[in-house]
């Protein structure tokens, strides 16, 4: 089991989904990787309709709770975003 995150990680969340359960298709981001948020992370397949969710946050992402072809619900936890320490503009 991985690691669990650090106190400052952000978590991304599966949006609301309706009734449907939903399962992931695709990770668009490798963990490690640099991400911005905004940043399309990973794609989420419903009945009908292909989902993107965004990084709510830059930073790197430091793992993934859901791979490939698991099943996800609204409000699921799909991995976490370690952000960038924030600059002193002091």
């Amino acid at each position: 089991m991985s690691q669990p995150p650090s106190p400052s990680a952000r978590p991304i969340v599966c949006p609301e989904l309706g009734s449907d359960a939903g399962r992931v298709t695709v990770w668009l981001a490798e963990v490690g990787e640099e991400v911005t948020a905004g940043d399309r992370v990973v794609e989420v397949l419903l009945p009908g309709l292909s989902l993107d969710v965004s990084a709510g946050a830059g930073g790197l992402l430091s793992r993934i709770d859901r791979r490939n072809h698991q099943p996800v619900a609204s409000g699921d936890v799909l991995g976490w975003i370690e952000p960038f320490a924030a600059e002193d503009g002091a």
